[in-house]
């Protein structure tokens, strides 16, 4: 048995209108309400181009400060960071240059990848990886 691919990262978070908005418009994924919920008052799943959820978000209003683990329902962002693999960079740097969002991005032959990295409204960073043009 072998992990193949990263199937969906979960994010609960105290923003979720803010995530919903990021994840939606700033970077242009489809949002949809998780299953069992006909809004997204509670959470959000963030679909890629083929429906599958690959994020995750789930509201909650308990947030912990510290370094001890979490379990239950609160949120400390313990995520470092997660990438989205995806086409055309430039069509990402023009979006998020319009929502205003600070980002970096880099070129790295060793792995043939060009990125961008920019954090959600729970200071989350997001990978946004390219491949490299020869």
């Amino acid at each position: 048995m072998a992990a193949v691919q990263l199937d969906h990262v979960n994010i609960r978070t105290a923003r979720l209108a803010e995530c919903v908005e990021f994840y939606g418009n700033v970077l242009g994924l489809t949002i949809a309400p998780p299953p069992m919920a006909s809004d997204l008052t509670r959470g959000a799943y963030v679909l890629d181009e083929r429906g599958a959820a690959i994020v995750h978000l789930i509201g909650t209003d308990k947030v912990i400060e510290g370094s001890e683990p979490v379990r239950g329902a609160a949120q400390r962002g313990m995520i470092d960071h997660f990438a989205l693999r995806g086409v055309d960079p430039e069509a990402y740097v023009e979006r998020l240059t319009a929502h205003g969002c600070d980002f970096t991005r880099q070129d790295v032959p060793a792995i043939a990848m060009h990125l961008i990295f920019v954090r959600d409204p729970n200071d989350v960073m997001v990978e946004l990886s390219f491949p490299l043009e020869s």
